[in-house]
């Protein structure tokens, strides 16, 4: 009983932890899943949203007590957007990743919640599915490689020390994707939003 109460002790000590400790912390990692929706390429290709996989890295270069600004870099994967157009010859998936390092502030700088947004540029990369929709093989089969922009917004929860929480919608804004068959080929919005962890050191 005498260390439940010395653990629990411990755990509160860490959860009030003073905004001057906090204040302290100059980086955080953002371990983050949710789920992306695609732009469709017209009427030729329509795609099911995709998991997203990602991880922020964010340095902390300035801050007061009323806002903080970090230097950002996200990294956001999404394995297989599905094609839900019907079609056999059709290809059947497509994986993306990005990769935008930008600028990120918040507010209240140290308060135990905490709403950001943040604008970047960088790199994006889709991967046509080497498979059509039939399983034959896809000989045309498609990589692109495109510039992107993106805007977030969202919400930090501070947690227990070095542990918190975090939730975002993310819009990542690319050049075309090239597929195997004839597409519109317009600019690409790719709107995810996760949540998850943040580690702060």
């Amino acid at each position: 009983m005498t260390k439940l109460w010395a653990g629990l002790a411990v755990a509160a000590c860490v959860y009030v932890m003073p905004d001057a400790a906090f204040a302290q912390q100059r980086f955080d990692v953002g371990l983050m899943l949710g789920q992306t929706k695609t732009s469709d390429e017209g009427a030729a290709l329509q795609f099911d949203p995709a998991t997203a996989w990602q991880a922020t890295f964010a340095w902390r270069v300035w801050a007061n007590e009323a806002v903080r600004v970090s230097v950002e870099v996200p990294f956001l994967a999404s394995p297989a957007f599905e094609v839900a157009t019907p079609g056999r010859t059709l290809p059947k998936e497509y994986a993306s990743l990005y990769l935008t390092p930008g600028v990120r502030v918040t507010l209240p700088a140290n308060g135990p919640v905490s709403a950001f947004g943040s604008v970047g540029a960088g790199y994006a990369r889709y991967s046509e599915s080497k498979l059509r929709a039939d399983g034959s093989p896809n000989p045309d089969q498609r990589d692109t490689n495109a510039g992107a922009l993106q805007l977030d917004g969202g919400v930090d929860v501070r947690g227990f020390g070095w542990l918190g929480f975090r939730g975002e919608v993310r819009d990542v804004l690319t050049g075309a994707r090239n597929f195997s068959i004839a597409t519109p080929r317009g600019r690409v919005h790719n709107v995810t939003a996760s949540g998850g962890l943040v580690l702060r050191f």
